[in-house]
């Protein structure tokens, strides 16, 4: 029987510089039998659409305006035709080994979900010596374990499976329709992360989650790609906004399919502490306090708590922009 074609979707917005690596890691997969590459621009204003129509075999979802990166990527998902469906951003690099060794997870009927483990380079591309958490606690499981941890992982939040770049999972368990009417109902969907709810929303149903114990995935470090981005006191905001919104749109989804009680308060409390996060960035110190106070046990078991604690301390004592300040600063050092 032939392989099925295999979608991959890369979201991009703003990435000149790094958007054409991540085109031509995916159309490497050469010995990945059949397989197409969507690549959705969300209204970038940079030359990333210039890069990425440079690329032949390469189906263009141009966005007339910038709808964050939940919508896009329901964007690509919609405009794709495979059921199984890769997720890349358009910052990082596959394996050339990447879609082979997802394809051969996937010929057990019975996932619907594919994770894998990761090796970190910076902006430069250069690889760094950073801990793979996947590896650490997946990678010392024995093989039959691995499914049922990835699912606790995701139900619980955990740091030990990665998503974005090394999600897979097939659309005929995510009940697409049914999914993107879900996400058009937050209050707020173009500030969502796309990764997590689209894997909460299989974990909490039926079917088996895969590891592939192989780092298939280049994850990019640089100042602009994470959720902790602070480099202005307005795009904490808005990273802690999308944070926090995620989780509330997770301890929703819990709450709507019955999960067991510790998951729903698990997203709760994940989304209390980026309230906090947020107040204390938008000027709203004793919000901030209140909140972060109310997260002190949830913080204490995670082994956060004099992190934060400090954090907030020093962004109460120099406010917003004076704490960036500093950051900066440190940061021109390191470089």
């Amino acid at each position: 029987m032939a392989d099925e074609l295999i979608s991959v979707v890369i979201t991009c917005y703003n990435l000149d510089a790094y958007i054409g690596s991540a085109i031509g890691s995916a159309l490497a997969q050469r010995q990945a039998g059949p397989f197409e590459v969507i690549v959705v621009d969300d209204a970038s204003t940079d030359g990333s659409r210039v890069a990425i129509e440079r690329f032949e075999g390469v189906r263009l979802v141009a966005l007339d305006s910038n709808g964050g990166v939940m919508l896009a990527m329901l964007a690509g998902i919609a405009a794709s035709r495979g059921d199984i469906v890769c997720l890349l951003d358009g910052d990082d690099i596959w394996e050339p080994g990447k879609l082979g060794a997802v394809r051969q997870a996937f010929r057990d009927p019975g996932v619907v979900l594919v994770t894998h483990d990761l090796d970190f380079i910076n902006a430069a591309g250069d690889r760094l010596c950073h801990p793979s958490r996947p590896r650490q606690v997946l990678g010392a499981l024995a093989p039959g374990k691995r499914g049922e941890a990835v699912r606790a992982g995701i139900l619980g939040l955990g740091d030990y499976v990665w998503l974005g770049s090394a999600l897979s999972f097939r659309r005929s368990h995510l009940d697409e329709a049914r999914f993107a009417a879900w996400v058009g109902a937050r209050p707020d969907p173009r500030n969502l992360y796309q990764d997590w709810p689209l894997a909460y929303w299989l974990a909490a149903g039926p079917g088996t989650m895969a590891y592939v114990d192989q780092p298939l995935l280049r994850y990019r470090l640089h100042a602009a790609n994470h959720s902790g981005d602070a480099r202005t006191a307005e795009r904490a905001v808005r990273n802690f906004s999308r944070s926090h919104n995620t989780h509330a749109a997770i301890a929703t989804l819990a709450r709507e399919r019955r999960l067991d009680a510790r998951w729903h308060t698990i997203a709760q409390r994940r989304c209390r502490l980026a309230l906090a996060q947020r107040r204390f960035y938008e000027g709203r110190m004793a919000r901030g306090w209140y909140h972060l106070l109310a997260s002190v046990w949830y913080l204490v078991t995670q082994g956060r708590l004099l992190h934060e604690l400090a954090r907030a301390f020093a962004i109460t004592l120099l406010r917003p922009e004076g704490l960036v300040a500093v950051k900066r600063r440190l940061d021109g050092r390191r470089a």
